[in-house]
């Protein structure tokens, strides 16, 4: 089954690096994967936290329809697969997202960085708090993705001041996501941004990741230029949100 699932999500590596992280041994127990007939497209429930997120792939029709469904689930899909999925699941609160794709790294400019670790994870919550009241801050930060990922971070006057880090990696799969990427707004326009990110990036190529991704909001003009300026470019766009079951 895994070998099925691997070969399914290798035709559009950047739009399932997440779901390729999900291949490691670790997290296939908070995996249910479905498959269609023809193995033109799968699902996948991923079922570690609270609410399940749906991630769906290709010809999702036939999937869907034979499929044990979850009650509530957090979307991940792609606009051509919206119509489908709405067929089964009234979709809450949706968020245009584009997923960019490292195409070639530019480098990060000049800037010090510093490698941050578990022992740093209250100076990222203060941090990312900064931007909690404008709903800025990430949306998903865990204390245990400073020890399985990659985080940099800058300070200034003996505060972080900006940071960027990894939702997941996967040498294995070699497939990395960055992500927790923030700025406090006292700092921001200053390149700070450009700066870690790049950090993260040099550190995943180094290791020998190949598919490097992350997300943006549609409508984060800043940020994209940012990322672009890096090597990023435009991937997909795709929806997320909360989804209830029909």
């Amino acid at each position: 089954m895994i070998e099925r699932v691997r070969e399914v999500l290798n035709r559009d590596r950047p739009w399932a690096v997440y779901a390729l992280g999900d291949l490691a041994p670790d997290r296939r127990e908070h995996c249910r994967w479905h498959l269609s007939p023809k193995q033109d497209g799968l699902i996948l429930f991923y079922c570690e936290f609270g609410t399940p997120v749906l991630f769906a792939m290709g010809n999702v029709e036939e999937v869907l329809a034979g499929a044990p469904l979850e009650e509530k689930a957090y979307i991940q899909i792609r606009p051509e697969a919206a119509a489908v999925v709405e067929r089964f699941y009234r979709i809450e609160r949706r968020k245009r997202v584009a997923r960019m794709r490292l195409e070639s790294f530019h480098g990060r400019g000049p800037g010090g960085v510093e490698r941050l670790s578990v022992e740093h994870a209250e100076e990222l919550r203060a941090l990312y708090a900064d931007g909690e009241a404008d709903g800025e801050s990430p949306d998903f930060f865990f204390d245990t993705m400073l020890e399985e990922g990659t985080f940099f971070g800058v300070r200034r006057e003996g505060r972080l001041a900006a940071v960027a880090g990894t939702h997941l990696t996967s040498v294995e799969e070699s497939a990395a996501a960055v992500g927790n990427v923030y700025t406090h707004r006292d700092w921001r326009g200053r390149g700070l941004a450009r700066v870690t990110t790049g950090a993260v990036v040099e550190e995943l190529l180094l290791r020998g990741i190949r598919t490097i991704a992350l997300n943006v909001y549609l409508g984060n003009t800043a940020a994209m230029r940012v990322y672009g300026r890096l090597g990023f470019v435009p991937h997909c766009e795709y929806y997320e949100g909360m989804a209830v079951r029909r």
